[in-house]
């Protein structure tokens, strides 16, 4: 920002806009087109949920607001007006008022939403930002004669790239249907330069602050190297309008559990068009959107049920988004030799709509269906919300109904869902499931009233476990049925639930799924009855969606995971064997606690190592 040179207040004419938005971007080195910053305004501290963008190493760097943990409101020039992953490398710095000092967080652009009638875009980052409050947005419009505060980055009336959040005041001179029209009150010298595009412009709301728009064009009077005729007015995109549109783009995937789960790969076959078995080391690509269900856009990521069929030695397979880099520490279901055994993993679709699975070891048949998937469209689906850990289910104690017996090889049994931590009117129901008392390997298959049968967990003799989604019918029933030559119990925790509409609950996050904690490496073994603490990197009241992998436990047992500075529940998650099976996996949601922290509890006689990965997240709703 820079001190303006005139107090013309003549807006920008619309037919220089093009030349206006390019001029409001700034390069990040001295020379070409350099970035401008508030002209005639002061240095600023306090403003924490400001936000820098620097596009490439020297391409264009501009100024934004943080409005959600993972998102930014900025101007679309900042992005040539393109959308989606950026073609150059894009960082943003968030909290931090000289860029040349410690402090704030730095985090990379992963997508990018441009408004269609608007100079808007939303970028978002590759992970959120937890220390940072974001800024809301206002919910009305300015007047004419209100002040606004304005901040940016970029040139002064002195100095070409001042790497130092500026602000200035600046008044509202009309308001259009897109725009607010900007600039100094009479004897101010307030402006806004190249390298404040996308900065926000700010009205005093209690001890913070509202955004009431960003920046779109400037006259640029009092910046230095300013064009001739400058005049010290500015024009804003204005957001108080359009503020449903930028809630809907950053609230995450709502949720659409298929009827029937979709087969997207049976490597038996030619669902998916990869036959055959897998050698080690192996990578397989195949189709989820546009099949079975899966619409061929708008899905930003799947639930799946992946099972795998072994046939030589113990092994995992790792299911990523294709053309990314396969995260070489992750797993998403281990298996051990002669075993058919699954888990549930959420996977981010790109755009090519595909994704790909990795075998470690040994020679292996994969299967991928897909129980639902996640869309921004917000027109369908549901959001998420977290409920207590909570039993509704257990043929050992006859909990659910249907009395105390085993469902016996090919037999089903209907339980009813709602009408207690689930309400009447969700869709489907977010359990962990357990498969117990089995002598023979299996399939679970589940249905609500009217549907049809398809696997969500392929089960081993003894006990297996892990989350899957339950479709539940307009009467909160779900059938599931027992498909093998062994009688089993059957035991459902309820984590969660998604609603009947997608503007209700939380949507998902999705992010570059990453290993929060090995003990093989830190901190040490979980001892008998023990606990560790893990930080998510998630903000408070959200919902981590982590694949818990027990590896080399002495004893057989399960865990226990809850907020970490939450109260314990009484109920399992991922029940893990023997020794004799190596290592288990087992998907499950687990809120965070105000630390970002989760704590689990390793409820065994022997001792065990725990991996967690993270895979995506809820926000609070």
């Amino acid at each position: 920002m820079v001190a303006a040179r005139s107090r013309a207040r003549r807006t920008v004419r619309r037919t220089g806009l093009a030349v206006a938005l390019a001029a409001l971007t700034l390069a990040a080195g001295v020379g070409s087109a350099p970035a401008s910053g508030v002209t005639g305004g002061t240095p600023a501290t306090g403003y924490t949920f400001a936000a820098h963008v620097q596009v490439g190493d020297s391409v264009r760097g501009c100024s934004g607001a943080l409005i959600d943990p993972e998102w930014i409101a900025t101007s679309a020039a900042c992005f040539a007006g393109v959308g989606g992953a950026p073609t150059v490398a894009t960082t943003v710095t968030v909290g931090r008022a000289d860029l040349d000092a410690t402090g704030g967080q730095q985090r990379r652009v992963v997508d990018v939403v441009v408004h269609p009638d608007r100079e808007l875009a939303l970028a978002k980052l590759s992970a959120p930002v937890i220390d940072v409050a974001p800024v809301p947005i206002a919910a009305v419009a300015p007047t004419a004669g209100e002040t606004l505060q304005v901040l940016g980055y970029g040139r002064t009336a002195t100095t070409w790239v001042p790497r130092r959040l500026h602000r200035g005041d600046l008044t509202v001179q009309t308001v259009g249907g897109a725009t607010i029209d900007l600039a100094p009150a009479a004897g101010a010298s307030v402006g806004v330069c190249k390298g404040d595009s996308g900065g926000p412009a700010l009205r005093p709301r209690g001890a913070g602050f509202e955004l009431v728009g960003v920046h779109a064009t400037s006259g640029q009077a009092g910046c230095l190297d300013a064009p001739a005729g400058a005049t010290a007015t500015a024009t804003e995109t204005r957001l108080d309008d359009i503020a449903a549109w930028v809630r809907q783009t950053v609230r995450g995937g709502a949720f659409v559990r298929l009827p029937t789960s979709a087969a997207v790969l049976d490597t038996r076959g030619s669902i998916g068009g990869a036959p055959g078995v897998k050698a080690a080391g192996a990578t397989t690509s195949f189709q989820v959107t546009g099949v079975g269900g899966v619409p061929a856009t708008g899905v930003t990521a799947v639930l799946v049920d992946v099972t795998a069929v072994t046939t030589t030695a113990g092994m995992y397979l790792t299911v990523f988004p294709e053309g990314t880099t396969r995260p070489a520490a992750l797993s998403t279901l281990n298996v051990t030799a002669n075993q058919i055994l699954s888990n549930s993993a959420v996977v981010n679709v790109p755009a090519s709509g595909k994704l790909s699975v990795y075998n470690n070891g040994g020679g292996v048949h994969i299967i991928v269906d897909v129980q639902g998937y996640y869309t921004r469209t917000g027109t369908s689906g549901g959001g998420y919300v977290p409920v207590t850990p909570t039993r509704l289910v257990d043929t050992r104690s006859g909990l659910g109904g249907g009395g105390t017996t085993t469902i016996p090889s090919g037999g089903s049994r209907t339980f009813p869902f709602t009408g207690g931590v689930i309400p009447a009117g969700a869709s489907t129901a977010f359990v962990d499931l357990i498969a117990t008392g089995a002598t023979a390997q299996g399939w679970i298959g589940t249905y609500a009233t009217g549907g049809t049968s398809r696997s969500v967990m392929d089960y081993v003799p003894g006990t297996t476990s892990h989350g899957v989604a339950v479709r539940l019918g307009t009467d909160g029933r779900a059938t599931f049925t027992n498909n093998s030559g062994s009688p089993i119990h059957l035991v459902m925790t309820a984590t969660g639930y998604f609603t009947g509409a997608p503007t209700t609950g939380a949507g998902l996050r999705t992010l570059a799924a990453r290993r929060l904690v090995d003990t093989r490496s830190n901190p040490a073994p979980m001892p008998a009855n023990g606990t560790v603490d893990i930080a998510t990197g998630l903000p408070p009241g959200a919902t981590a969606v982590v694949n818990f992998v027990v590896v080399d436990n002495t004893a057989a047992g399960y865990l226990h995971a809850w907020p970490a500075d939450g109260t314990e529940p009484g109920t399992s998650l991922s029940n893990y064997p023997p020794t004799a099976d190596l290592a288990r996996g087992g998907m499950a949601k687990v809120p965070v606690g105000t630390d970002g922290k989760i704590r689990v509890r390793n409820v065994s006689a022997g001792t065990t190592n725990l991996v967690v990965d993270l895979q995506a997240w809820y926000p609070s709703s």
